[in-house]
């Protein structure tokens, strides 16, 4: 399961998504500080289902956990070369032009 907000602004649709142990959490390395924030990533639960139909219907697509960036990686939304990690966390952007 995971946590997501699905918004539309200035004519894009966007999703947001976190893996459910990640809401509320801090992460940090070197390099970057990321917050992730229950009102960015919201606090609705969705499943793998939903998350793919959010995402067939996305221009915008930002994900941060293992699991949530692997099913859109798999599914074709994200390219598997493409991933940040931050504190050991996968985290994913993806914008259609």
């Amino acid at each position: 399961m995971f946590y997501h907000n699905f918004t539309e602004t200035d004519g894009h649709r966007v999703l947001a998504v976190c893996d459910k142990d990640l809401l509320g959490t801090v992460l940090e390395d070197s390099r970057i500080k990321f917050e992730v924030k229950k009102s960015f990533y919201g606090e609705e639960s969705i499943d793998e289902e939903g998350l793919l139909e959010k995402a067939e219907k996305s221009s915008i697509i930002n994900a941060v956990g293992s699991r949530s960036v692997s099913l859109l990686v798999e599914n074709d939304f994200f390219d598997g070369d493409r991933i940040l990690k931050i504190d050991g966390v996968e985290h994913a952007q993806m914008v259609k032009i």
